[in-house]
């Protein structure tokens, strides 16, 4: 069988990273089509559309207004915030709390994180039931606008805990309360640790219409209700782009720029890529000898011209050597030195050791002069 060659293997990456990224593109618009639980427009049965009709019917006037930021809309009376998908900053909640204060009435409703951290806020935390609970009943003061045909229904898995005293508990598990309220400043504010009485499927449970509507009622008939899906994900697109960023983020063009820079650098950094350690070349592996080091070494002082410095060296070590059994110093003069070692050595052919010295202190000699000194240094130490 035939390998394939790197380049195919190479295309055929690329080839898969394009159809992973698209079919991940694909479920993530897939996903984006379907509307969050619990939001005002859904007809699922954990949507809340059914509530939405049911409260314009009763001539309840519905705001469902959203914004590229969030911001409340004017004139609003009642607001829910049913199992936000998204936290609710510290900057929401306060915007909130200067709502709720003015007279306001605020119903934040769900069992999950973000409705968690949201009630904290309220000094609340959310703890959870060791099992699943199906019956709610009433609490003192009871539901009674309209008066409540019994418990609320529904799978109900979470409560309230708190060290706060000013809150009126509505339904509750035993002594663990699920529905609750409190004032603040002259609105009030409305805790549920399940969002099912709100949902499609809930209201046709038997007490969980009563309840939603003596919530509402809360806020008085004819009022403004305002449904939040800004924290559901749901946001009115900007009408405006400003700066090349923001274009190439939202503009479909602009995405398509970002995909085509992403394959192109993607397919740059996988080609410049080494696959496996480089094999070494055999001259590379082959163990040099000591003569091959010493010709070498040779061969570079010969090319940096080297031969004034080699010389001073052999005199050097020629008047080291011979003076060493004396002790002369062999940076003496080159006569006081030879005079010195003549007392010494009375045999010494002074003439033809000064003659030797004087020809390895030339300046810029050639290579011959170099060798022929040298053998003669040689000559003078194996005496």
């Amino acid at each position: 069988m035939k390998r394939l060659s790197r380049d195919t293997w190479l295309t055929l990456v690329i080839l898969v990273v394009l159809v992973v990224i698209t079919a991940f593109g694909a479920v993530r618009q897939a996903q984006s089509r379907q509307l969050p639980p619990f939001t005002s427009y859904s007809s699922a049965p954990d949507g809340v559309r059914a509530f939405n009709l049911w409260l314009e019917a009763l001539a309840y006037n519905i705001r469902n207004i959203t914004y590229q930021n969030f911001r409340l809309p004017p004139e609003i009376d009642l607001i829910f915030i049913l199992q936000p998908s998204s936290a609710l900053a510290e900057e929401h909640l306060q915007l909130l709390d200067n709502w709720v204060e003015e007279g306001g009435t605020l119903v934040l409703a769900g069992d999950r994180t973000n409705t968690l951290f949201a009630a904290q806020h309220y000094d609340f935390e959310l703890s959870f039931l060791n099992s699943t609970v199906e019956q709610l009943p009433e609490q003192l003061p009871l539901f009674q606008s309209p008066p409540a045909a019994g418990p609320a229904s529904g799978p109900t898995i979470a409560f309230w805990r708190t060290e706060r005293t000013d809150f009126v508990t509505h339904q509750a598990v035993g002594s663990m309360p699920v529905v609750v309220s409190f004032a603040q400043g002259d609105g009030r504010v409305f805790l549920s640790a399940t969002p099912y009485p709100f949902s499609n499927a809930g209201l046709k449970q038997n007490g969980n219409p009563e309840m939603a509507l003596n919530i509402v009622s809360a806020a008085g008939r004819g009022q403004n209700v305002w449904f939040d899906e800004w924290h559901h994900g749901i946001r009115a697109e900007s009408a405006t782009i400003n700066g090349p960023g923001e274009w190439l983020r939202q503009s479909p063009v602009g995405q398509s720029i970002i995909y085509v820079v992403g394959v192109l650098f993607l397919a740059i950094l996988l080609n410049g890529r080494h696959f496996g350690r480089p094999k070494p070349l055999p001259h590379e592996i082959t163990r040099r000898t000591p003569l091959e080091y010493i010709t070498a070494i040779a061969n570079l002082n010969r090319r940096a011209r080297h031969r004034e410095n080699t010389m001073a060296q052999y005199r050097h070590w020629l008047k080291r050597d011979l003076g060493r059994r004396y002790r002369l110093d062999p940076t003496l003069p080159d006569e006081s030195y030879v005079e010195q070692l003549g007392e010494y050595r009375p045999e010494l052919d002074q003439a033809a050791l000064l003659s030797l010295l004087n020809r390895l202190s030339k300046r810029q000699p050639d290579e011959e002069e170099m060798i022929t000194a040298a053998l003669g240094v040689s000559k003078w130490l194996e005496q």
